[in-house]
Parts: C-alpha cells; sequence; structure tokens
C-alpha cells in the first residue's frame, strides 16, 4: 500500500495554474498539458520551506551537491555513468533543444524530427532558420508505432546536420528498445549527424520496457549526442524551470554553454536547484509508488475505452503519462474534433494536429491525475460519444 495519498483531489483554481485556470470555463473538465494533478513530494516540500526560510533570495551557482544528484540519478535510474563534467544546464528541456539548434547547426541546415510529435520540435528548427526533414512513424493496425529506417536514411542528404528524437516519445508513447535506438545510432554515425534526445519523460516507463539513454550505447554515441533531462515531469516541477542536459563531447558541450551563456544568462533558480536536489536524493520512493498508480490508471483509461467507447482506439503507452487517442471512427478532424470534445463533452485534451498534419483525427489525454478525475473525464468522454 502506498504511504502517499494519489487518489487526493487538490484544488487547483485561482492559482495561476494552466491546466485548470487557462480552460476559458469552469465547466470544462482539463486533461491536456502534461501537468500532473498531484501533490507534490513532502521531500521536495519541506526542502523548499527550509530554503525558504533563508531570508536571502540571491545570485546562486550549481552546487557540488547538485551535479551529485544528477550524475547518481542518471547512474541509478538509466543505468549511465556520467561525469559532472559532462552536465550542462537550461531552463526548460525546450529551451535547451533550440539552443541544440543554434550551437550546432547553421541556417539552412536540415534537421529529422520524427513525426508525431511535441509541437516545440517543430518551432526549435523552423523558428531558428533551419529546414525540417519530416519522419513519419510507421503506424500498424494496433496503433503502435516505429521508425522506417530505411525510409529515414534515404531522407538524409549532405545539407542534414542533426536528428531531434524524443524517447519515451510524446505523444505516441513509444519507449525504444537497445536494438531501434542501435539502428538509429548506425544512421547518425554513417552521416555524422549530432543527435539531440528529449528524454523528459525518461523516468515513466511501465512494466516490461526499459529507458536506454542513446548516448550510452557507445562512446561514439555519447560524442555525438546532447540528451536533456528534467525532474519537471517526474515530480510535477514544471514552474521551478530546472532542466539539465548531458553532453560527453567537450566541443560540443563549450558550443551548448557559449550558446546558453548568449540568449539566457540570467543565473539559475534557486528553488528550482533546492527542488531537484531534493527530488534526486530524497524522493525517489514517492516516484516508485507514483508508477505503479500510473501505470494503474493507464490500464484502467485503456480497458475503460475498450469497454465503453469501441470507436475510439488506443494503443497502450509503454511510457509518459498521455495516451494517443485515435478518433477517426468519430468523422471529425482538427478543430472540429477538438470542439466537439470542448463542446459537448466539456473535455479539453491536447489536439493531435499539432502534433503533426497526419494526425487530424487523434486527441491526447493526461491521465497523470487522481482515479476519480480520470473516470469522470472518461465518462464525459463516453456520453458525448454515445449522444454523436
Amino acid at each position: 500500500m502506498s504511504q502517499y495519498n494519489f487518489d487526493q483531489i487538490i484544488d487547483r483554481t485561482g492559482t495561476s495554474c494552466l491546466k485548470w485556470d487557462d480552460s476559458k470555463s469552469p465547466d470544462i473538465h482539463p486533461m491536456w498539458v502534461a501537468d500532473m494533478d498531484f501533490a507534490v513530494a513532502p521531500q521536495i516540500q519541506a526542502a523548499m520551506e527550509r530554503r525558504l526560510r533563508h531570508p536571502v533570495y540571491g545570485y546562486t551557482f550549481h552546487s557540488d551537491q547538485l551535479l551529485d544528484a544528477v550524475t547518481s540519478w542518471v547512474g541509478r535510474r538509466y543505468r549511465w555513468n556520467i561525469e559532472k563534467e559532462w552536465v550542462a544546464f537550461s531552463p526548460g528541456v525546450v529551451p535547451a533543444l533550440s539552443m541544440s539548434v543554434l550551437a550546432f547547426t547553421n541556417p539552412g541546415d536540415r534537421v529529422v524530427v520524427m513525426t508525431p510529435v511535441y509541437r516545440p520540435f517543430y518551432s526549435a528548427v523552423q523558428e531558428n532558420g533551419r529546414t525540417i526533414i519530416n519522419h513519419q512513424l510507421k503506424k500498424d493496425d494496433r496503433g503502435h508505432y516505429t521508425i522506417d529506417f530505411d525510409l529515414l536514411e534515404s531522407q538524409i542528404d549532405s545539407r542534414t546536420r542533426m536528428i531531434l528524437m524524443c524517447n519515451p516519445h510524446n505523444p505516441v508513447g513509444r519507449v525504444w528498445t537497445r536494438q531501434e535506438l542501435t539502428q538509429l545510432a548506425g544512421i547518425a554515425s554513417r552521416h555524422d549527424l549530432v543527435v539531440v534526445s528529449d528524454e523528459i519523460h525518461g523516468d515513466f516507463i511501465y512494466s516490461g520496457h526499459e529507458h536506454i539513454s542513446i548516448a550510452s550505447l557507445s562512446q561514439d554515441m555519447a560524442g555525438r549526442t546532447v540528451t536533456a533531462y528534467a525532474p519537471s515531469k517526474t515530480f510535477n516541477l514544471a514552474g521551478l524551470c530546472q532542466s539539465y542536459v548531458v553532453i560527453p563531447n567537450p566541443r560540443l558541450r563549450d558550443a551548448y554553454r557559449a550558446i546558453h551563456d548568449e540568449c539566457m544568462d540570467l543565473g539559475s533558480n534557486i528553488f528550482g536547484m533546492t527542488a531537484l536536489t531534493a527530488a534526486y536524493n530524497e524522493a525517489e520512493d514517492w516516484l516508485d509508488q507514483l508508477l505503479v498508480y500510473l501505470e494503474a490508471n493507464c490500464r484502467y483509461a485503456v480497458d475503460y475505452i475498450g469497454a465503453n467507447i469501441p470507436r475510439i482506439k488506443v494503443c497502450p503507452p509503454e511510457g509518459t503519462y498521455l495516451l494517443w487517442l485515435d478518433c477517426g471512427d468519430l468523422g471529425l478532424k482538427n478543430e472540429d474534433l477538438n470542439r466537439f470534445f470542448l463542446d459537448k463533452a466539456k473535455v479539453r485534451m491536447n489536439m493531435g494536429y499539432r502534433f503533426g498534419s497526419q494526425a487530424d483525427t487523434f486527441m491526447r489525454l493526461n491521465f497523470g491525475c487522481p482515479r476519480a478525475l480520470l473516470d469522470e473525464g472518461l465518462s464525459r468522454i463516453r456520453q458525448a460519444v454515445k449522444e454523436l
């Protein structure tokens, strides 16, 4: 039995909460942005309170204690032994993606993006004057996605400089296997590409699957990979703006840090660093018990949809706390599909087409919440689809 009450419903309205206060209408049930509705681990809250009691919040730096927490966490959770010198920082994984594009490519260069994917992947490339190579993941009849390696290699040319990847993949929920990562690594090596791997959901891995950082596969991959991590999804700390990247190659690391200092040499978030250190050093048991709860939520949601909403198809995710709903049988797409869920079900989810044009009949649902809130959202969707 868990010592933490993940069934507790916490009223987040009125806290400038994006998920709950930005839903435009009080009768909308929010199941969208990747922000869990659980109380933060008490160990983190206690550490924050201790730091808060010190009356000065001036400039600070990344201490050895914080760096030790990071290297220990990566070693324990991802089985990759890293050095403190390899670690650099960012206020979030999304800024780290943009800084990496600026650091390792030039205007006009081409960057591989595997779609459908989290929307900032596109903006990190396009808004910095680079060109996207849109590699469309293959989907089978079960809704299971894979990489088409032959197609991917054929899309790469002399102007290609980088692969942006996501593991676990948001939104489709894949946790890439060692075999898949090895094939991808071979392509990167043959074409001398930098790999930037967003692994922000790397702590959300379900039974039968294993998170492997592509940089840990070989010395060659360590030398060409930038791996982005953060405690923000894992411990629900997104508002504290604390992320880090692991870059073993000193040439790449220096280039990244130069862009970081140029773009955002604003110091560091005292409370973000305090929370990260406490999370990694003191709250691992909270995460282990949370994963049990989330996996049960996942099974519940998938079974509920299969039994009660057969017109919506879903493949159980291997990681993340997100469901990728195939709503093609509803006969709606794009904004019409979104309006149906908002107006008829009174449920807000993320619109599939924002993850890629081929996902115009999909929606993304967040099940990182107490079971009662999950059940409420699913019940609303069931009734709306029944009446469609």
